[in-house]
């Protein structure tokens, strides 16, 4: 998948669901951030997956400001697990429309990339996997589902 069809399908997406090592992509990538700052506006519902660090809590501060959130709605969208917990050696994973009936699972491989540029997306059995993973981790810390 192109990183261009990457975007169209987050703004589409009704549900997104980001397990990240930094919040990179929502918050120094300008592409994703105003598509973020666009659903937010549009009622689309993100939940992250994110290491409880120095870097993550300085760029969830950012996010929160950027995006004009309240902290409230910050701690229902955010799970951060203890860093033992995180597998520090994953790249960003993003799942859209989990809950719909043809969810999409794509794994960002590197930072600097452009619109021409492929983005490696799951299979439908995969895909549903970390769906079934994503919500185990959620329920587990929030003790809800996401």
């Amino acid at each position: 998948m192109k990183l261009k069809s990457l975007y169209k399908l987050e703004k589409k997406a009704k549900e997104v669901w980001i397990v990240s090592p930094d919040l990179y992509y929502d918050t120094e990538n300008d592409e994703f951030k105003n598509i973020v700052t666009h659903n937010l506006h549009n009622n689309t519902k993100y939940r992250y997956i994110v290491p409880n660090t120095r870097s993550v809590i300085k760029h969830l501060n950012k996010y929160q400001k950027d995006q004009t959130i309240p902290k409230d709605l910050t701690k229902e969208m955010f799970l951060l697990l203890p860093p033992s917990e995180f597998n520090p050696f994953l790249n960003e994973l993003a799942i859209y429309d989990p809950n719909g009936s043809k969810p999409v699972a794509c794994l960002a491989v590197w930072r600097d990339c452009n619109e021409s540029d492929e983005v490696l997306s799951f299979d439908k059995d995969m895909t549903l996997e970390l769906v079934k993973r994503f919500k185990t981790l959620w329920k587990k810390y929030k003790r809800e589902n996401p």
